[in-house]
Parts: structure tokens; sequence; C-alpha cells
């Protein structure tokens, strides 16, 4: 039986930090330090490591395990929740950075479906998550799905569900697929008792309407969530849909510059956070771009140097 408490959750607010390249694209591991000052700051309790901002499938294990340790390292005085994503395109690879989660302390571990090779059904899924969650039984395990980036369209309510009695140390989801449907089915399945994170910006309003209460965002949407779900918690729908429309005008920049790891680096530079260049075969938003989205960030209410 686990020991991990059955009622545990993730709880404040959660950013996809990136990750800190050199100019020559080695890891960049003492950019952390300010960057968790930075992520406090603007109200964040915790970090999401090495998911799809963090460009975690372009770095090797040895360089995983690096950033990883970093993180939990700088910032087991400052956040409340370090959680290591451990997806890979192979089991073995996944079963190794999940032991690794474990030995330096992460608070959780997480691990989204290999893309290439994919699971045909649900139970197959459970199958896979299955031997990467035993592999580091002393903490809670989440099933990340992302389906847009995965390529893998399966009903996660139905994997919790037959996952329920096969992974002692699952605890919940991340879920960063964006279909509300399945959001709210994962929040009543097998009674509500997995942790339900939500990781997609446009839909945090919505989401705070379901009852799923922790985002996982990008770093400098943290002060905007926070007035949002504090005018939700009071009943002024009317102000916190005016935060919602904000983070959308956000995105719409974040989109209009390309997005991703890149438009993300390219914000944070604008911010004041310079964490080098994105590996190939993503590719930076070229540095002539950066005054117009200067301006671009400043009509949207962020502080930029």
């Amino acid at each position: 039986m686990s020991k991990i408490p059955a009622d545990f959750r993730i709880q404040g607010i959660i950013a996809a930090p990136g990750t800190a390249f050199l100019p020559n694209h080695d890891i960049n591991t003492s950019a952390i330090k300010e960057y968790v000052e930075f992520l406090v700051n603007n109200n964040i309790t915790g970090v999401f490591i090495l998911g799809t901002l963090g460009e975690g499938m372009s770095l090797t294990v040895s360089e995983r395990k690096e950033v990883a340790s970093a993180w939990v390292g700088y910032g087991k005085d400052r956040l409340s929740a370090v959680i290591v994503h451990v997806g890979t395109g192979n089991l073995r690879e996944s079963i190794e950075l999940a032991r690794h989660a474990q030995e330096i302390g992460a608070t959780a571990f997480a691990c989204m479906s290999p893309s290439y090779f994919r699971p045909a059904n649900e139970a197959d899924l459970v199958d896979y998550m299955e031997q990467i969650a035993k592999a580091a039984p002393e903490i809670p395990f989440y099933y990340y799905c992302i389906n847009f980036m995965s390529g893998l369209y399966l009903n996660t309510a139905t994997f919790l569900e037959l996952a329920s009695d096969r992974i002692p140390n699952l605890r919940g989801i991340k879920m960063s697929s964006r279909e509300l449907p399945s959001l709210l089915d994962c929040t009543v399945v097998c009674s509500g008792k997995y942790d339900v994170l939500v990781g997609t910006d446009e839909q945090l309003l919505t989401s705070l309407v379901i009852g799923v209460r922790t985002p996982i965002v990008n770093g400098f949407l943290g002060n905007i969530f926070k007035r949002m779900r504090d005018a939700f918690d009071q009943g002024d729908i009317e102000a916190a849909r005016k935060e919602q429309v904000l983070v959308r005008k956000i995105v719409h920049v974040r989109d209009k510059y390309g997005g991703g790891p890149a438009g993300v680096k390219a914000f944070l530079k604008c911010l004041g956070l310079d964490l080098g260049p994105v590996r190939l075969p993503l590719k930076d938003v070229p540095s002539a771009r950066l005054p117009d989205l200067k301006k671009d960030l400043s009509e949207c209410g962020l502080a930029t140097r």
C-alpha cells in the first residue's frame, strides 16, 4: 500500500518553466536561481519542469537529471512543489528518470505517452504508465495528457478508472488537452479522488467553474491568475472574466511571435529574464522582432525591460 496520502493535492499556482541554454545550446542550470525568484515574484508557488515549454524531449537523459536536480536544489526553500516530467520516447529511459526524480526528492513526477509508437487503447496506456510509476513508488505520480502534441487521443477519465487499482501512487493528471468535457469527466471519475491540474492558459476561468483550481501556466501569468481566482472566489465573475480576457490577449501576442518554447523565451527576455536560445528543430524569435514584442507586452500591462 502506498504511503502517499490518498488526498494528496498540488496546490497554488504552478509554472511550466523553460530550460535555460547557453549560446552554444548547452544547458545552463546556473540561471535557475534567478528564474525561481522571477517566478516567486509572479505569485508562482511551484513548477512542472521539463515538459513541453521546458523542451524536455530535446534533452538527453543526463541533461534532464542535471536540470531536475538543480530545480529541486534551488527550489527547496522557495517553492512548494517541483514536479518532474519523465516522459521520453521509450519505457526504459522514463523509468530511469522516474527513479532519479525520487532520489533527488522531487515533490511528484509525471509522464506523457510516447508519441511514435503509441498505446492503442486505455488499457495499454495503463500497462505503460504502471511500469514508470512503480519505479518511484514513494512519490506521487501524475499522467500528463497533451493529445495535440503526443497524438494520443484516448479517454483520460477511462485511463484513471482503469489505473485506479493498478497504480498505487497515481494521484492525478496534468490536463493540457483542450477538451473541456474530458476535463470535467476527470474531476468526477472514481468519486472525484484524483487531483486534476489544468495546463491550458485559455481555459483558466472555465476550469475554475468546473472545479479545477490549480493551473500549470506560463510563469508570467501567475499574478493574473491569482487576481482571477481571487475574484472568482469572491463571486465577482465580471472581474474574473476581465482577467481571462487579458490572458487571451496575451495568448494572441504569443501566437503572433510563434508561440511554444521560443515564444516563451522571447517573452521572458523582454521581461528581463534571458534563458538563452531554443534547441533545433525549434527556432528563436528573431531579435529584430523583440522591440515590437516589448510594445505588445506593455500594452497587455506586463512590465518589460
